[in-house]
């Protein structure tokens, strides 16, 4: 009998041992099927996961370059595995009409063990897509009167031109410009983009136009009375749309989008003057501003609109969500004014506002807002007009009744300038002089609060300014 060394023997005996012996892992999994167990080896394991969609008919398969199996999806909850699978590293694919394939490398089954993909989202973007602006059922902040909306494609591959143009189309109908080598993430503010303008367009030129075959991105920018706020639009990219090989899209892309009038909540609506306002010039040359966050009825709304003190009033809309009231030019100096819409006003769609908005402002009182000359200007001429400027309509003969001048000086009081430029200006009132000032003296004009404005308001206090001539 040979002899062996012992470590050789206890070799053979370990191999022996091992070699008759099979590894099981059981696990009981009631979808894969109910109640039977999955049983691997070391050499063997299972591949698990669930497509979300799982009314989609999808199908599954694993490859090594070529495909090794496949299987359909359980269309109760959308699981599916992969029993007995070699170990080693595999690509998983699932496939389903009218979804983006879906593709994960490297999925790596272990021995005697399951790997748990997870769930999949499959995408309903078509393959030969890889980015689209908007995004499905996103809500674009959108002013037409500023901007124009735009839809942007990014494609993975260079796409024939023609297809992809005669093959977009959006409800409602459009009609517009494509720009392709561009993609836009936000409405077009400008067709043709300054250094100032990106900040609000930002657009990545996608590529060198050299030739069209390597142009992958494309920008539609559509006219402007196409562009509606407040809308709901569908784009269409049909499957007559292709690449330049000839691969067509194997389903449409489908996406909707919302414009937005208004960047804020639902009852954020926004004035002008705000509310709290203090010290708010009596003159009022653009009106009281109310925007509300979407298109309002004008009937249901002014009826609802309340003002006070209660002046007379005209009420017009530059745009479907703005109000502007007109209270005849000038607000009562040193008053409070409060706004309100009731909840009863309603917008285009016939829904109420839903709750009553409202604001106050408070006017300042009467004052001189600026003199000619100045207060303490020296080298004045010797016949100036003097000037006075007030921050509401003023009634001239009580400025002329409050006015006086050191060293006296006579002349003539008359509304405006004097200049024959903006003599209806009813907030200014100018002195005359009926000679010429003496050279080289200080005069001092006094303006007594007995000034009134239209409403018989008058200032709180005497307003003083003083003035030098010239030398001879």
């Amino acid at each position: 009998m040979a002899k062996y060394p012992l470590y050789i023997l206890l070799s053979l005996v370990s191999l022996l041992f091992f070699s008759s012996c099979k590894e099981h892992i059981i696990e009981y999994r009631d979808n894969f099927p109910p109640g039977k167990p999955i049983q691997n080896d070391q050499y063997h394991g299972d591949i698990v996961g669930r497509v979300l969609q799982y009314e989609s008919g999808a199908v599954a398969y694993v490859s090594q370059v070529n495909i090794i199996d496949s299987v359909a999806i359980d269309q109760r909850d959308g699981s599916f595995i992969f029993q007995s699978v070699r170990l080693g590293n595999y690509d998983l694919t699932i496939r389903a009409n009218n979804f983006r394939i879906y593709k994960r490398s490297n999925v790596i089954v272990p021995g005697g063990g399951i790997v748990y993909v997870g769930d999949i989202d499959l995408s309903t973007i078509p393959d030969l897509v890889a980015d689209v602006y908007p995004k499905d059922k996103d809500e674009i902040v959108y002013d037409n009167r500023f901007a124009r909306l735009s839809i942007s494609i990014l494609f993975t591959q260079p796409m024939d031109r023609k297809s992809v143009e005669e093959a977009l189309t959006t409800d409602p109908p459009s009609t517009g410009i494509f720009y392709w080598g561009s993609y836009t993430y936000s409405p077009i503010y400008a067709l043709y983009n300054s250094d100032a303008d990106r900040e609000f367009t930002p657009i990545n030129p996608g590529a060198t136009i050299t030739t069209f075959s390597k142009i992958t991105s494309l920008t539609y920018v559509l006219s402007r009375k196409d562009s509606y706020v407040d809308t709901t639009y569908t784009v269409t990219l049909s499957t007559s749309a292709h690449d330049t090989s000839g691969n067509h899209l194997r389903f449409p892309l489908v996406l909707k989008f919302k414009t937005i009038q208004a960047g804020y909540t639902i009852y954020g609506i926004q004035s002008d003057p705000v509310d709290g306002d203090i010290e708010v010039p009596p003159i009022s040359y653009s009106g009281i501003h109310i925007t509300f966050p979407r298109r309002m009825d004008p009937t249901s709304t002014e009826a609802a609109l309340a003002i006070t003190p209660d002046d007379s009033r005209i009420v017009l809309w530059p745009v479907e969500n703005q109000m502007t009231i007109y209270l005849g030019g000038v607000y009562r100096a040193e008053t409070k004014y409060t706004v309100t819409v009731d909840s009863t006003a309603k917008d285009l769609d016939g829904n109420s506002l839903g709750q009553r908005f409202s604001f106050s402002f408070w006017t300042s009182p009467v004052r001189v807002s600026s003199t000619s000359p100045t207060n303490g200007e020296l080298f004045v001429k010797y016949q100036p007009n003097i000037t006075m400027a007030f921050n509401t309509f003023i009634v001239k003969s009580t400025v002329q009744n409050s006015f006086s001048i050191t060293p006296p000086v006579t002349g003539t009081f008359v509304y405006g300038y004097g200049t024959g430029y903006n003599d209806d200006a009813k907030n200014v009132v100018t002195f005359i002089p009926g000679s010429s000032l003496l050279p080289n003296t200080k005069y001092t004009v006094k303006i007594n609060p007995y000034v009134q404005d239209l409403f018989g308001s008058t200032p709180k206090a005497a307003y003083t300014f003083s003035f030098v001539t010239r030398p001879e």
